[in-house]
């Protein structure tokens, strides 16, 4: 029982904490000095007041007070319950497959990181390199040290996994930066944000430099969806969240992969 309560704290507080972060990067990306994602401690929204200890309780503080502000009684974006479910649910489902392990922690890692990545592509057309590059960081160092995602093509193809995460991360950054550069001769403009070629590479440290085209192919139907989508609320933009759509790419992926492993266990 008491893992449990451990976990339930551990996962929501990170998804309390990823809900902080996508609230603050773009306010400190504006060039606003008085705030950081340490200070000052978290405050509603809409009085700016600083939220007392049991306002700050993940899930259920937002039951308690029925999603309003414990202060001025304002509404709270249902987002950040969703943010804690999210993570909750993931981590959970995380953990029960691969216990408290390495690779549960660099798996839930990479997690967290691009979910804070998609909301804010999504929401903002903004990937902020500190994250891009810890999301690298994680991949490169977990694949190297646990070979989480990529396989061992040993006896297929002469190559190691160290050699598949560096290549997977040179030809991700390398394949947009080229599609960006040939766009630019024609448009006289950047049509791919340098953001992207990050994650994208990042992306090639996980999954190795096999599956990219794929994962192309998979994040740019998922961008023109978003883009459909951002025209049918009426947002005026010409410009696709294609990093949002590359991280649903990646996420389908590996939820592809995870059933097609557990469907050959069943079977044999």
């Amino acid at each position: 029982m008491l893992e449990i309560l451990l976990l339930f704290a551990f996962f929501t507080s990170i998804g309390s904490f990823s809900s902080l972060v996508i609230h603050r990067l773009p306010i400190i990306e504006s060039g606003n000095k008085s705030i950081s994602l340490i200070s000052p401690r978290s405050y509603c929204p809409h009085c700016e007041q600083t939220l007392p200890i049991k306002s700050l309780i993940p899930i259920f503080s937002f039951i308690i007070y029925q999603g309003k502000c414990s202060i001025c009684h304002e509404k709270i974006a249902i987002s950040y319950l969703v943010n804690e479910f999210i993570h909750l649910l993931v981590g959970g489902a995380i953990f029960y497959y691969l216990g408290l392990t390495p690779m549960f922690i660099f798996t839930y890692l990479i997690f967290s990181l691009l979910f804070i990545l998609l909301i804010l592509d999504f929401k903002y057309l903004y990937l902020p390199i500190l994250i891009n590059l810890m999301f690298v960081l994680v991949g490169m160092v977990g694949n190297i040290y646990f070979e989480l995602f990529i396989p061992s093509l040993d006896g297929i193809i002469k190559i190691s996994i160290v050699e598949q995460v560096l290549l997977g991360f040179v030809l991700g950054y390398l394949s947009l930066w080229l599609i960006n550069t040939m766009y630019k001769i024609f448009k006289k403009k950047d049509g791919i944000g340098g953001g992207d070629f990050i994650l994208f590479g990042g992306i090639g440290t996980v999954l190795g430099p096999f599956i990219l085209p794929l994962i192309m192919l998979m994040g740019s139907l998922f961008s023109i969806a978003f883009y459909i989508i951002n025209i049918r609320k009426n947002i005026e933009s010409n410009e696709i969240p294609l990093g949002s759509g590359l991280i649903c790419g990646f996420f389908m992926y590996v939820i592809i992969k995870f059933f097609e492993l557990n469907i050959s266990l069943i079977v044999s």
